[in-house]
């Protein structure tokens, strides 16, 4: 029976999800652990998307950045999405683009061996043949940027944390995945849509997996044996599914945890073992160990460890640290467009590859207070209790956050005492 209740516009399952400095999908606030919104997440200063680094000396395009790629986006999210007009008019670019399955959007094998082409000739963020349907080219902007999935929510292309903000992210982004599938899954069920016979068929074409994409996604006789009954209605299901979400909105990660996921694991080796011979080297030779009697990790297992690697984004270990010799910190002198974004900061941190080399491997730009900060560590400097005293670091509020991001991301480093 379809729903005819509508959610009020202001509803925050709507609407971004601030956690620090970062927005993320609103229905976060119901589908994820409530300790998640207690961290004190990372700021991710140096990923703007909107003046994308990674186009000012990776080579990215700047209108496109890293929307080269297709997400999964859960039934749900879409659902909610296509409440309002914008959202129902990329609903419709997705399924132009013969992405949408009753799970969400998905890519089909063809699409995803493109990406994988990509990835082997390093032209992810400047592909012209796998592009995100969401990305409006008009302005740059995601279509969905409040329902995004947990990949491009947790993506940033540069972590101020380096190596443990990659290890955090990681996690989260492996947890939101968990329960997306979980919660598509049981939305599906809840509005009777027969997932047995779904994964049924997905086992059946398993034979035929070079045969399933058209060029831009699924052909149309695939996608009429995976819609079944519900082909013709696909928005339809996609806002069932929305408002069953935001009704049991309370009880989601509940059931997130208790609903056991379904998928075929034949058809997930078979797109795999079908990849071209010239893209073998960007398989993982463990995702073709599946097992179709294996059960799927619980998001609160996935949770423990993410909160682990949480626990070592803010550490100040004990050691005698100094400015690395792969860092100058030089003025901002507004000399391109990521350093006029930036125009409040007076300084950048610049981080070459190697010491004594002059190829940039990434910056930041930084405020007064964290540049008096940083002149501490010149000559080198003792973590220990009279640092966390310093007046220097108190001035800047959030000092031993700074400091901690700092040694993670390698602008710090520990140096031997003779």
């Amino acid at each position: 029976m379809v729903r005819s209740s509508v959610l009020d516009p202001n509803d925050p399952i709507l609407h971004p999800l601030r956690l620090g400095a970062n927005q993320f999908p609103g229905a976060w606030a119901y589908t994820m652990p409530k300790e998640l919104r207690g961290l004190k997440m990372p700021d991710e200063r140096r990923a703007t998307c909107m003046n994308c680094p990674k186009s000012c000396y990776e080579d990215y395009r700047a209108d496109y950045r890293c929307c080269t790629y297709h997400p999964r986006i859960p039934n749900y999210l879409l659902g909610l999405n296509a409440l309002s007009p914008a959202g129902d008019a990329a609903l419709d670019a997705v399924m132009a683009r013969g992405l949408l399955l009753p799970e969400g959007m998905h890519h089909a094998p063809g699409q995803w061996y493109d990406y994988l082409d990509d990835l082997e000739n390093e032209e992810f963020g400047r592909s012209t043949k796998v592009l995100c349907p969401m990305l409006d080219e008009s302005n740059g902007y995601c279509r969905a940027h409040a329902f995004r999935n947990s990949v491009c929510s947790t993506f940033f292309c540069l972590k101020d944390h380096g190596a443990a903000g990659d290890e955090f992210w990681s996690q989260v982004q492996t947890l939101g995945t968990q329960v997306e599938m979980s919660l598509s899954q049981w939305a599906l069920h809840m509005v009777g849509f027969d997932l047995d016979r779904y994964y049924q068929t997905f086992t059946d074409l398993s034979s035929e997996v070079r045969n399933v994409s058209s060029v831009s996604g699924w052909k149309d006789y695939v996608l009429g044996r995976l819609w079944g009954n519900w082909k013709g209605r696909e928005k339809e299901l996609m806002r069932e599914c929305g408002l069953l979400a935001s009704e049991h909105r309370d009880d989601l990660w509940e059931i997130a945890n208790s609903f056991e996921i379904k998928e075929s694991a034949k058809f997930n080796i078979s797109m795999i073992t079908s990849v071209p011979d010239h893209l073998k080297n960007q398989i993982d030779e463990e995702d073709l160990e599946e097992d179709e009697d294996s059960e799927a990790a619980k998001p609160r297992d996935i949770w423990k460890q993410a909160t682990k690697a949480y626990e070592k984004l803010w550490d100040l270990p004990e050691g005698h640290y100094a400015l690395s010799g792969r860092v100058e910190i030089v003025p901002n002198h507004g000399i391109d467009k990521e350093a006029l974004y930036h125009h409040d900061k007076p300084y950048s941190i610049r981080v070459y590859t190697r010491k004594g080399s002059r190829t940039l491997d990434w910056r930041m730009f930084i405020d007064e207070q964290e540049f008096q900060l940083l002149q501490l560590f010149r000559e080198g400097r003792t973590m220990d209790w009279t640092l966390l005293l310093h007046p220097t670091l108190k001035a800047l509020g959030r000092g031993k956050e700074f400091v901690a991001e700092m040694l993670k991301s390698k602008v710090l480093v520990r140096e031997a005492l003779h």
